[in-house]
C-alpha cells in the first residue's frame, strides 16, 4: 500500500513539473509497472566478531547498491553511514550499525563485536637468597606480585594458602581468568650444635689416681638436648704417665657438627729405688675380684670384651705380640687395664739373661704404645714369678723380680687359677675353679687366658655369680695388691 502511495505521489509531481501527460505516464509505467527497484545493504566480513583485548579491531564495513529489474539492472552504489560504539580498551559486547538511503529507499544492518580478555594474570614470586627458614619455625613470606593485562596490579587480590611445606598463590582477574603458582619452602638449619665441656678442659692427675670423665652437654637450636648423640673417643690410662686427649663429637639432624677436646695429663710417680716396692699397695674395701687374662689378644677377645661391656665390668689384659691390634685398641678404648706379658713368650729366649728379658719386655711395651697410644708399667712374668721353666739360668728370677721393680714396673702374679692352662678344657670346671678360689678370700686376682674359648665362655657366669654374692670387679693399677708368689729360682 505504501509503495502504491509513493507511485501516485511521483506521478503527480511529474505532472506538476509540466511534463507532458504522455511522457509522465511513460516514465511512470517504465519505473513502476515494468521495472521494480530495491536498495540492498551487505555487511562485509563476519556479522559477529570476537577480538582479544589488546588487539586492534579494524572494521570491514558494509556496502549498499540501488538496482531495478530492468532499469539500473547493474545497480548504483549508495554510500553507507556507519555508527559504532566499539571501545577496544574495555572488554564487552558492542554493536556497529550500518545505514544507507536513496530517494525514498533505505536499508540498514548490524554487526556484533565482542572484545574479550582470555589472558591469565601472572604471579611473580620474590626470593630472598639470605632468608633461612629454620625447621619448626613459621615461614616468613618473601614477597610476590600479581599483574593482569587488563586490570593491572592485582597483588591485593591474591589468595595465599600454606599446605605443609608448600605455599599456594591464587588470583582471578575481572574477566574470570585465574592463575596459580606454588612455592616449596626449603627448611634449613645452618647453625651447629653447642658442645660444652663439663669440668676443666685440661686436667692433671697423678699416675695411679682414678679418673672419671665429667662429660659434656650438647644442645642444638632445632633438636634441643642431643647429649645422647655425643661420640667420645680416646681413653686415659691412669697407670701410665703421659698426655691423653679425649675428643667429643656431635652432629645434629641437618649435618651440622661440633667438637671439643679435653686434655688429661697423667704425671708419673717417682720410681722406687732398687729393691723397694714400686708403689704403696692399697687394699680395696669389700670383696674384690680382679679378672686377668694372659697370652692375648686372640680370636675370642672381642667376644670377651662384649660380655665385660654388657655387665660394665673392667678387667686386666697381659698381652703378647699376637697381631690382634684392633682388639688391643679396644681393650684400652673401653677402659680396661693393659699390661705387658711378653713379645715372644719363648722361655728359653727371654730367660736366657737379664738383658734378653728386658729387651723382650721393652719391645712389647713399644708395641703397646704404638698400637694404643698409652704406656703401661703393669706386667706379668711368663709362667709367673714362681716359674721353674727358667731353671736353666740359675737365680734369674730372683734377679729379675728385683730389677723390674727397680725400673719402675709392678708385676702381678695370681692367687686364683682357673685351671685353663692345662688342667681342664671344661667351661664348667673353669667356673668351679674360679668361684671356689674366690670364695676363700676377699681380694682375688684370677688367672685366665682369653685365647681359650672354653675359658672365655665361663666369664659371664663368673661375673653373674660375683655380682650376686656381693663382689665388685676392678682392673689392676699400680697400687693394686700383687699376689706375689714365692720365687723358686
Amino acid at each position: 500500500m505504501r509503495e502504491r502511495k509513493i507511485e501516485n505521489i511521483l506521478l503527480i509531481i511529474l505532472l506538476i513539473l509540466g511534463i507532458p501527460v504522455f511522457l509522465a505516464v511513460a516514465i511512470y509505467v517504465s519505473a513502476f509497472q515494468i521495472s521494480s527497484f530495491q536498495l540492498d545493504l551487505t555487511i562485509l566480513g563476519e556479522q559477529e566478531v570476537t577480538v582479544e583485548y589488546g588487539d586492534h579491531y579494524a572494521d570491514a564495513g558494509a556496502e549498499a547498491y540501488f538496482s531495478g529489474t530492468y532499469l539500473l539492472k547493474n545497480g548504483k552504489e549508495v554510500s553507507v553511514n556507519t555508527l559504532s560504539n566499539v571501545d577496544e580498551s574495555k572488554p564487552g559486547t558492542y554493536h556497529i550499525r550500518y545505514d544507507a538511503s536513496f530517494l525514498i529507499w533505505s536499508a540498514c544492518g548490524e554487526r556484533i563485536v565482542h572484545i574479550v580478555d582470555t589472558q591469565k594474570p601472572e604471579i611473580t614470586l620474590r626470593s630472598d637468597p639470605d632468608q633461612i627458614t629454620l625447621p619448626g619455625e613459621p615461614y616468613a613470606e618473601e614477597g610476590f606480585t600479581a599483574r593482569d593485562n587488563f586490570d593491572g596490579d592485582i597483588t591485593d587480590r591474591v589468595i595465599r594458602t600454606q599446605v605443609g611445606s608448600v605455599v599456594i598463590y591464587w588470583v582471578s582477574d575481572s574477566s574470570g581468568n585465574t592463575a596459580e603458582v606454588t612455592r616449596e619452602i626449603i627448611y634449613h638449619d645452618p647453625l651447629p650444635p653447642e658442645l660444652v665441656l663439663l669440668g676443666e678442659s685440661s686436667v692433671t692427675i697423678t699416675e695411679g689416681d682414678a679418673y672419671q670423665d665429667p662429660g659434656v652437654v650438647a644442645t642444638d637450636n632445632c633438636d634441643g638436648d642431643i647429649s645422647g648423640r655425643v661420640v667420645v673417643t680416646g681413653t686415659v690410662d691412669t697407670n701410665a704417665a703421659g698426655t691423653y686427649t679425649i675428643q667429643y663429637y656431635v652432629e645434629d639432624s641437618y649435618g651440622n657438627c661440633a667438637s671439643a677436646v679435653r686434655t688429661v695429663t697423667v704425671n708419673a710417680k717417682p720410681q722406687a729405688s732398687v729393691g723397694s716396692s714400686v708403689q704403696q699397695t692399697v687394699v680395696p674395701d669389700g670383696k674384690v675380684i680382679y679378672l686377668t687374662f694372659d697370652d692375648g689378644p686372640g680370636p675370642y677377645t672381642d667376644q670377651l670384651l662384649d660380655v665385660l661391656a654388657q655387665y660394665d665390668v673392667k678387667a686386666t689384659f697381659f698381652v703378647v705380640d699376637s697381631g690382634y691390634s684392633d682388639a688391643m685398641q679396644r681393650i684400652v678404648r673401653e677402659g680396661h687395664s693393659i699390661g705387658i706379658h711378653s713379645t715372644t713368650h719363648e722361655y728359653k729366649s727371654i730367660y736366657s739373661s737379664e738383658d734378653a728379658f728386658f729387651e723382650d719386655l721393652e719391645q712389647m711395651q713399644s708395641i703397646i704404645q704404638n698400637t694404643t697410644g698409652v704406656t703401661t708399667y703393669l706386667m706379668r712374668f711368663p709362667g709367673g714369678s714362681s716359674n721353674t721353666v727358667s731353671s736353666f739360668n740359675p737365680g734369674v728370677m730372683t734377679r729379675l723380680t728385683a730389677e723390674v721393680e727397680a725400673r719402675g714396673y709392678r708385676y702381678f702374679d695370681w692367687n686364683v687359677s682357673s685351671g685353663d692352662a692345662g688342667e681342664t678344657t671344661s667351661t664348667d670346671r673353669v667356673f668351679e675353679n674360679v668361684v671356689n678360689g674366690v670364695g676363700k678370700r676377699n681380694v682375688s686376682i684370677v688367672l685366665q687366658h682369653d685365647i681359650k674359648s672354653y675359658s672365655v665362655a665361663a666369664v659371664e657366669k663368673i661375673i653373674q655369680w660375683g655380682l650376686d654374692n656381693g663382689y665388685s670387679f676392678l682392673p689392676l693399677d699400680m697400687t693394686s695388691p700383687t699376689a706375689h708368689h714365692g720365687v723358686n729360682n
